[in-house]
């Protein structure tokens, strides 16, 4: 008899495993799909035409990069660093914004800039107005 209840209990075990490790696959494929409906990417990708920040999207026209001179000048607030982008890219690049004084958190620029290289920033505009 007990030969019996070691074998089901082995399968207990082994059921109770199968189904941990289709709920983990079920998670993880959630987690991708969300990933890639936020960021406009997949998970360990850099990042596209399209940025997500501050719960908004940004498009960049494309065109060359700009240098931090020039987008320091033609900014009325200043430029701050304000978070890495894409999170869980394999190459993350610095996310910058112009930060007007008395912002509280949620408020967002109109414009975002993505460093590219040294001294190469990309700016993104904002997606469907303010």
């Amino acid at each position: 008899m007990s030969a019996i209840a070691g074998v089901r209990s082995g399968r207990f075990w082994i059921n109770v495993a199968y189904t941990l490790l289709t709920l983990v696959i079920v998670a993880a494929g959630f987690f991708v799909v969300w990933y890639r409906a936020t960021y406009n990417v997949w998970p360990v990708q850099g990042a596209s035409s399209r940025v997500h920040w501050c719960e908004r999207d940004y498009e960049t026209g494309g065109g060359p990069g700009q240098s931090w001179q020039a987008i320091t000048t033609g900014s009325r607030w200043p430029i701050r660093a304000v978070d890495w982008y894409p999170p869980l890219g394999w190459s993350r690049q610095q996310l910058f914004a112009p930060i007007f004084p008395g912002a509280q958190p949620g408020d967002c620029g109109m414009v975002v800039y993505l460093r590219t290289g040294p001294n190469a920033y990309q700016a993104y505009a904002l997606l469907g107005g303010p």
